[in-house]
């Protein structure tokens, strides 16, 4: 097997969609003069590959390239640990600025989705990269319907990857599918954290509702949509591009993470 470097691609710019979030968060949390307690690059089940407390940030890499987050001072704080924050630190905490910005946080990764695919999209369309708009939805549209249907084959389908891919870029077309992918799958989690409350706390109806979106968010992330993937190459291209594109994203994560270390330390410095 052969390394597949469109998939080291992919993976490396599918850090820019997951890390991106946080350095919107981080921007606002720096706008509104909120206090970052952790941030964290991918995630840690069990260990950690490296942590380390930069400026009284903790900062965590995780093994798990399946996400990022910056958690604020007091963002998810219930009453009790609202009072255990230090009286002097409570005009830095997520809960004594504009209610409004839970909602703007809530919204950083589908915005920096959008963000990236209209870059993506601009620079390709310039330089003859990709297909235009309407041909690029038309085709995800029958991806979606030979993956959820009976409407459109899988060798329709596949006749019409070939097609799409003369003369474009197989990289930043997969790229933008792969941000519409995130969009979509990020919708699910979106709603479950918005029908939380303001300390992380749900009952009711609520609950059930979460539980049954967290369902069909697992169901579409890791099995629905790589399956449908899976189906049109051999098990030994699939495992090749899985490892190839997993190296990608891990080289590009740890070398973010690391950059984020060495700026917050030049900053820090320049602020003594």
């Amino acid at each position: 097997m052969n390394f597949n470097y469109n998939a080291f691609i992919l993976g490396a710019l599918a850090v820019t969609a997951i890390y991106g979030s946080n350095v919107f968060c981080c921007a606002l949390c720096r706008l509104y003069n909120i206090r970052i307690m952790e941030f964290s690059v991918f995630l840690s089940s069990g260990f950690g590959i490296h942590r380390a407390n930069v400026a009284g940030i903790d900062f965590s890499l995780g093994w798990l390239p399946l996400g990022c987050y910056v958690k604020p001072l007091g963002m998810a704080a219930n009453a009790e640990e609202r009072s255990q924050i230090a009286p002097e630190d409570q005009p830095y905490a997520f809960f004594n600025k504009p209610g409004y910005l839970r909602i703007v946080f809530l919204l950083a990764s589908p915005a920096t989705i959008v963000v990236l695919f209209l870059t993506t999209y601009i620079i390709g369309i310039t330089t003859s990269a990709v297909p235009p708009m309407d041909a690029l939805f038309s085709y995800m549209l029958n991806g979606a319907r030979a993956m959820f249907t009976s409407q459109v084959s899988h060798e329709a389908f596949a006749a019409q990857t070939q097609q799409i891919l003369q003369g474009n870029s197989a990289v930043m077309i997969a790229f933008l599918i792969l941000l519409v992918v995130f969009l979509v799958i990020n919708i699910v989690p979106l709603v479950s954290q918005l029908l939380s409350s303001a300390d992380g706390e749900v009952t009711g109806a609520r609950r059930i509702v979460m539980m049954v979106a967290m369902i069909v968010f697992m169901w579409l992330a890791l099995w629905k949509i790589p399956m449908f993937i899976f189906s049109f190459f051999s098990w030994q291209q699939n495992i090749m591009y899985v490892i190839d594109c997993l190296l990608g994203l891990l080289m590009a994560g740890v070398a973010a993470y690391f950059l984020t270390i060495a700026v917050v330390r030049v900053f820090a410095r320049q602020h003594v």
